[in-house]
């Protein structure tokens, strides 16, 4: 048995689909499928059987699912082990976001990380909360970045890198682009545009308006990303409140204004995630480390107070 068959497995039983893992792995389908016929023949039993075009797990595939999340389990822990002893930040980093942060906010991150540490490979993917969280919780991630509250489990840790203030964006020709800033009250005539259900985007529009309950904007349009959002309210086709980030492009180019948000809360945290079984990797720590320091020195307007040290999280 070798460690990647038995992660690639944890993704197949997971999901129950050679197509969605290999999605997720980011391998090709013919390599997931490859790889679980090699576990299978070494084990010298089928792991998998398809049952009214459904894959499910045989009995000895629910019985391998237990033993090899503690054997990757126990492997991780080597490697942080071994790799804290030596001090040494070496190897593969998983690294997950929300695409508004992948494209705005990672890339100068990054940067000073790969300068400190050469020899670290950091492998990034972007992805919703829901996929961020799986992918730390299935070991497919070691971190990741996202907006608002901490991601739920008690296996997991997390810590605040910086503050970005919600905006209100509205094209240039609006009559409320001039304003110095706007609160709820303002906005409830105006037809609003977000993000599906269940969505942080979403949850940012929710908790916005929550204080003019019964009364709130009306939803226009539900779409799927922030950038078609801004693609809409673009065309004039309604408002929406959404992280300064997730417009900066927009607004520098004239395409959109964003009028400061004067309601509660005023902005929302950007947050690292990560599993503590991971957390004597000196790869991960240097990462959040650096996160903790990029996070005061790429924006003026970030939160500036102090942060719980990551061996206190």
């Amino acid at each position: 048995m070798q460690l990647r068959q038995l992660r690639t497995f944890l993704s197949v039983a997971t999901t129950l689909s050679f197509t969605r893992s290999a999605e997720k792995l980011h391998l090709a389908q013919s390599s997931v499928t490859e790889q679980i016929q090699a576990l299978e023949s070494d084990l010298g039993t089928a792991l998998f059987v398809r049952a009214q075009r459904k894959l499910a797990l045989t009995a000895a595939g629910k019985r391998l699912v237990d033993y090899a999340k503690e054997i990757l389990a126990l492997a991780d822990e080597a490697r942080a082990a071994v790799s804290a002893a030596a001090n040494v930040a070496s190897g593969e980093l998983f690294v997950g976001g929300l695409d508004t942060l992948c494209v705005e906010w990672l890339p100068a991150l990054l940067s000073a990380y790969r300068a400190e540490c050469p020899d670290v490979q950091v492998l990034l993917r972007s992805g919703n909360s829901a996929e961020l969280h799986r992918g730390l919780l299935e070991g497919t991630l070691d971190l990741c970045f996202s907006f608002g509250s901490a991601l739920a489990g008690p296996e997991l840790s997390s810590l605040d890198v910086g503050n970005e203030p919600l905006v209100v964006i509205v094209p240039p020709d609006h009559p409320l682009s001039k304003r110095a800033a706007l609160a709820p009250r303002d906005l409830l005539n105006e037809p609003f545009l977000v993000t599906q259900s269940g969505c942080i985007y979403r949850r940012m529009f929710e908790e916005a308006f929550a204080t003019t309950r019964p009364q709130r904007p009306a939803v226009v349009a539900e779409l799927a990303t922030l950038s078609a959002i801004c693609g809409m309210v673009q065309a004039g086709l309604g408002c929406a409140i959404v992280p300064q980030l997730a417009a900066s492009r927009a607004v520098a180019d004239g395409a959109l204004i964003a009028v400061p948000w004067k309601g509660d809360p005023p902005a929302v945290p950007i947050r690292v995630s990560w599993n503590r079984r991971q957390s004597l990797r000196p790869a991960l720590k240097r990462f959040i480390d650096k996160a903790r320091e990029r996070g005061v020195d790429l924006r003026p307007d970030v939160d500036r107070r102090p942060r719980a040290s990551l061996s206190r999280s």
